[in-house]
């Protein structure tokens, strides 16, 4: 009776997945109890425990073109897994971590219909799941030490980012959006970070403000287009580099720690003008011939806004052309001379520049903490979530953390931070790729896992 019922359950339920490559025993308990031991293109069940053994690794690949590859030692529950190619409203997969860990490649579920409709489960956390490629890590033990029953453990040594987030957008009315390197284009909300290389847009009666990472703010105002050409600020290592181009529109810039040692290492264009900083809060327009790409980007003193031109509130710059350079005091405006080229003072200011209606960037208030990482916390026990493209939402107890790609965050029963950096007992995750047909290991040894550590 009792194989009758097993059978029938069988023939019942649908299969959501099928087991792709895998190294090792990979079980699953059904819904109704019973204990499958599963293979090679074995069906994988909604409602199904899925439990890899020490040592072992399986590839699992879902209906909806999702690619999971889970860790040794772990256990990850199908809670529910609904996708239909022709009713993509119905969508919805919710998957539960309850040991171990895992490496995913989203498939349709949540880039059509629903952007909510695929979340994880982990602890007292949620993840929501947009278009993404994300590790997740239960660790029970600092470090993760214990997770496989190692004896072996490298050093947990924090490792960069795979694309280290430069910026975040702290403050957004209406639209925004990055254009990346290779011309792919994100829509930015609240908390989303900048790249360096992106392109950031506003539409039209939109405005937004960026922080970065070195402490400097950028307001951008409405049919703005400005580049993130370099950005480069770590302390540890004591590089500092930035160059940041205004292509169309205006924004108020209060800059960083960047350039206040080296002034050569902070460098902001506009048209065919570098503007020099020393320790500077500045507006910067481009508009009409500037904003076109014309062969001569200037304006003239009748009308300043209609070109290139810079506004100083605080401290000073140096605005430098082909034709010369010209130091602007606190409280001066310059603007590149349509006629001659050459950057020269403006004495009637328009009240539009003075009496400026968006916010000044300082005025935003950031938590650099909280925005940027921190490094408590790294190694301890709990969930971490690495981000290696696209992005992931993680709730817990009504606090939120944006994640984007080459993040890291953790969170146990207590607290929800960002990671400064992905901590090195994580790193090797990177080598865990769903989309092969292999446990994407380049190790010599079989029996060391992707995480770094050594398994018995």
């Amino acid at each position: 009776m009792a194989l009758l019922t097993a059978a029938t359950f069988a023939q019942a339920a649908e299969s959501v997945g099928r087991v792709g490559y895998m190294s090792g025993t990979l079980m699953a308990q059904r819904a109704d109890g019973t204990i499958k031991v599963l293979n090679s293109k074995s069906a994988v069940l909604e409602g199904d425990m899925l439990v890899t053994s020490k040592g072992s690794y399986a590839q699992i690949k879902m209906n909806d073109g999702a690619v999971m590859t889970l860790r040794p030692s772990s256990n990850l529950k199908i809670e529910t897994f609904r996708f239909r190619k022709e009713a993509p409203q119905s969508d919805n997969a919710v998957l539960r971590l309850l040991k171990g860990g895992f490496r995913t490649l989203t498939g349709l579920i949540g880039k059509r219909g629903d952007p909510d409709a695929y979340k994880l489960r982990a602890a007292s956390a949620t993840i929501g799941i947009r278009g993404t490629d994300f590790s997740s890590r239960l660790c029970a033990t600092s470090n993760c030490r214990d997770d496989n029953g190692a004896s072996v453990v490298r050093p947990a040594k924090p490792q960069a980012a795979q694309s280290q987030v430069v910026g975040r957008v702290m403050l957004v009315q209406g639209e925004m959006s990055a254009r990346e390197t290779g011309g792919k284009v994100r829509k930015l909300t609240l908390g989303a970070p900048v790249y360096e290389g992106d392109v950031l847009s506003t539409g039209n009666k939109s405005h937004a403000v960026v922080a970065f990472r070195d402490e400097g703010r950028v307001t951008l105002q409405e049919s703005t287009v400005f580049q993130v050409e370099k950005f480069k600020y770590d302390k540890a290592a004591s590089q500092e580099n930035a160059f940041l181009r205004l292509l169309k529109g205006g924004v108020r810039v209060v800059t960083g720690l960047i350039g206040r040692v080296n002034r050569d290492n902070y460098k902001f264009s506009v048209a065919n003008a570098t503007i020099g900083i020393r320790g500077t809060g500045f507006d910067a327009w481009c508009n009409g011939p500037c904003a076109s790409g014309a062969a001569n980007p200037g304006a003239t003193s009748g009308n300043p806004l209609d070109g290139a031109g810079v506004y100083v509130w605080a401290g000073e710059v140096v605005m430098v052309t082909p034709g010369g350079s010209f130091v602007v005091a606190i409280q001066q405006a310059a603007i590149i001379a349509r006629d001659t080229g050459k950057p020269v003072q403006i004495i009637v200011i328009p009240p539009s520049v003075t009496d400026n209606p968006l916010p000044r960037p300082d005025s935003i208030p950031v938590d650099m903490n909280k925005e940027f990482g921190s490094e408590a916390n790294a190694g301890d026990p709990g969930l971490y979530v690495t981000v290696h493209d696209g992005q992931v939402i993680v709730t817990q107890d009504g606090n939120t953390l944006d994640l984007g790609r080459g993040e890291t965050g953790y969170t146990n029963d207590e607290i929800l931070v960002r990671l400064s950096a992905t901590p090195g007992f994580l790193g090797g995750d990177t080598e865990i790729d769903p989309g092969s047909d292999s446990n994407g290991s380049n190790n010599s040894n079989p029996s060391e896992s992707a995480a770094g550590c050594v398994v018995q």
